[in-house]
């Protein structure tokens, strides 16, 4: 009962604004940090930009003082890649969503003939440009839109927390295989895995309140049907434990086992 008060209560547009005892009460004492809604799309301004030049230049100092990332997903990707790839191997690696220079630093920094691509929101896209045209980036390719994505071939995709962002991520993903040569990961991505029909829900994220977020909790089983038929399969399905809640609210949708996940897939 109470869980379906929360749902309610939190799908009303005043409830961003619900703070205090309330808030406690309600989300952090149940550890509640996402509710189920009836949303078919994502809201086209669902994600605000909180990117700048100013930001990517700190970022950048930060990193070359520090040698340490301002965000990552997936801590091992670079053991990952030096498995994968030689040290002076020359392959395409594309980050989809990709918004922080320090990675692509960190990551050039271990493979000198990497050629590494990168897509995001056009306005993140000028950003990375404008710094690029001041720096020595020559291996560093922003790609406008997902027709300059298909133009080229990739050895290693990696999505960094990205796909649950994207609506329609399963026409991206069909047509991202045939380009794909080698491996895709998926870090810290919102899975739930059982026998439902239900193949996606979006969702409200509620701890940046009153900041809106909505996301996508996506089937693995579907998900991974996808990869099959194109004669990909799953290298390796790890719960990436870096974000505990409770999905107690999630019990009437029939849906369970939800699990932020890494999960590598690689071509047959």
């Amino acid at each position: 009962m109470k869980y379906s008060i929360i749902n309610t209560i939190y799908n009303l547009p005043f409830s961003n604004y619900l703070g205090g005892v309330i808030k406690k009460k309600l989300l952090k004492n149940n550890k509640i940090t996402f509710i189920p809604t009836n949303k078919i799309f994502l809201p086209k301004k669902n994600h605000p930009i909180q990117n700048s030049i100013e930001l990517q230049k700190n970022i950048i100092e930060t990193y070359k003082s520090t040698n340490k990332l301002s965000f990552n997903t997936f801590l091992e990707l670079k053991s990952l890649l030096k498995k994968k790839f030689d040290s002076n191997t020359k392959f395409n690696f594309l980050d989809f969503g990709g918004d922080k220079l320090d990675f692509y630093l960190d990551i050039t920094k271990e493979f000198k003939n990497i050629n590494y691509y990168l897509i995001n929101l056009p306005e993140v896209n000028e950003i990375i440009k404008s710094i690029k045209s001041t720096n020595n980036y020559d291996n560093l390719n922003v790609l406008n839109d997902f027709n300059e994505v298909k133009k080229h071939n990739y050895d290693f995709v990696y999505f960094g927390s990205t796909l649950q962002y994207l609506d329609n991520h399963e026409v991206f993903i069909e047509e991202l295989l045939p380009i794909t040569r080698k491996n895709i990961l998926f870090s810290a991505t919102w899975f739930f895995s059982n026998n439902s029909l239900l193949k996606k829900v979006i969702v409200k994220q509620l701890n940046y309140l009153p900041k809106e977020f909505y996301l996508y909790f996506i089937n693995l089983n579907f998900f991974i049907e996808i990869f099959k038929k194109q004669n990909f399969s799953v290298e390796f399905n790890k719960e990436n434990k870096t974000h505990p809640c409770s999905f107690e609210n999630f019990k009437k949708l029939n849906i369970n086992n939800i699990k932020y996940t890494n999960i590598l897939f690689t071509k047959n």
